[in-house]
C-alpha cells in the first residue's frame, strides 16, 4: 500500500497540471494561438534552461559506477535500434513513426525518475540518477533530433548527413545540454544574480509543458490514433521495462542500481518529446496522447514492477 501511495503521489501532480490545461482550453480561457506560441517558448527557451541546469548540476556528483552508465546507455541504444527497425514496418505515416519511436525509447527521466528513485532509496539513488542524467539527457535529445528530422513531414529538401548535423547543432535542447556539459566539466559557477533567474525559469519548464499538453489534448481525436497510442503505451510501460529488468537482474544488478535502471526504462514518455515532435514536423498530437496515456498508466505499472521485484528481493 505504501508503494501504491508513493506512486500516486508522484504522478498525481502531473495529472492535475494536465487537467488544468485541458479545462482552461475547454472553457476558452486560453486559445489555440496561446498554446502554439507558449509551446514554442517552452521548446526554445524554458526546456533548454532546465536541461542546462540539470546537466550542469549532475557534475557535482562523483562519476563512479561506470558499469551502470554503460549498461543504461547500451540498453537505451538497443531500444532505439529495435524501434527503428519495427515501427516503420507497422506505421506508414512518417510523422507518426517519429512520434511513436520517440514515445517508446524516451522516458520522463527528468520529471519522474528523480523523485521515484529518491522515494525508494533516498540520497544514494539521487547520486545514481544525477550521474546518469549527464549521459542520458544528451543521448535522448541527439537521438530525438535525428529521428524526428528523418521522419519529419514538413521538410521539403532532401535529408543529408550535413543537414542532420545542422539540426543537431541548432536544436535548443542540444544547445542546453552542451552548455550544461561545458559549465559542469569546467566547474564554472554563474554569478548569483544570473543563477537565481536561471533556476527559477528552469523550474517553470515542466509544469508549463504539462499544462500546455493538457490544453492541446483532444479526446475526440483519440479514436483516430487509438491502436497506435495503446500499443505504444503498452510497449513503453510493459514490454520495454519487463525485458530490460529481466536482463539487468540476470546481469546481477540489485537494489539502488536496479531501482535507477527501473526509473529509466519504466517511466512514462517524456513531456519534452511532445514539445519536440510539435516543433519538428512530426505528429505532435499523437505524441501528446502517448505522453498522457503513458503517464496515466505508469501509476499502476510502476507500482506493480516495484511490488513484484521487491517481493522477490531484487529491489
Amino acid at each position: 500500500m505504501e508503494d501504491l501511495l508513493f506512486s500516486i503521489n508522484a504522478v498525481a501532480p502531473l495529472f492535475i497540471l494536465m487537467a488544468l490545461g485541458y479545462m482552461a482550453r475547454q472553457s476558452s480561457f486560453i486559445s489555440d494561438t496561446f498554446l502554439s506560441e507558449a509551446n514554442r517558448f517552452v521548446f526554445i527557451f524554458l526546456i533548454p534552461l532546465m536541461l542546462f541546469q540539470n546537466v550542469r548540476d549532475s557534475f557535482l556528483s562523483d562519476f563512479s559506477g561506470g558499469r551502470l552508465i554503460y549498461t543504461a546507455t547500451l540498453g537505451v541504444g538497443v531500444v532505439i535500434a529495435l524501434s527503428l527497425c519495427i515501427v516503420p514496418l507497422l506505421v506508414k505515416r512518417r510523422g507518426q513513426c517519429g512520434s511513436i519511436i520517440q514515445g517508446i525509447y524516451r522516458s520522463n527521466f527528468l520529471i519522474y525518475g528523480m523523485p521515484l528513485a529518491t522515494g525508494m532509496y533516498g540520497k544514494e539513488a539521487a547520486h545514481c540518477i544525477a550521474v546518469l542524467l549527464a549521459v542520458l539527457v544528451p543521448m535522448y535529445n541527439i537521438a530525438a533530433v535525428i529521428i524526428l528530422s528523418v521522419f519529419s513531414e514538413t521538410r521539403t529538401n532532401r535529408l543529408s548527413l550535413f543537414q542532420i548535423f545542422k539540426d543537431i547543432a541548432r536544436n535548443p535542447l542540444i544547445l542546453g545540454c552542451v552548455a550544461g556539459l561545458f559549465f559542469g566539466i569546467f566547474r564554472i559557477d554563474l554569478p548569483v544574480f544570473v543563477n537565481k533567474p536561471v533556476v527559477e525559469l528552469s523550474a517553470m519548464a515542466s509544469p508549463l509543458a504539462l499544462f500546455l499538453l493538457g490544453g492541446d489534448f483532444k479526446f475526440r481525436r483519440l479514436n483516430n490514433n487509438l491502436w497506435k497510442v495503446l500499443s505504444t503505451t503498452a510497449t513503453r510501460l510493459i514490454i520495454v521495462p519487463l525485458a530490460a529488468m529481466l536482463v539487468f537482474i540476470a546481469m546481477g544488478f540489485r537494489t539502488v542500481e536496479l531501482g535507477a535502471l527501473l526509473c529509466i526504462f519504466a517511466t512514462p514518455a517524456a513531456v519534452s518529446g511532445y514539445i519536440m515532435a510539435t516543433n519538428m514536423g512530426c505528429d505532435g498530437e499523437l505524441s501528446g496522447q502517448i505522453v498522457v496515456l503513458t503517464t496515466v498508466g505508469s501509476c499502476l505499472s510502476i507500482f506493480l514492477f516495484v511490488f513484484v521485484f521487491r517481493s522477490f528481493g531484487f529491489l
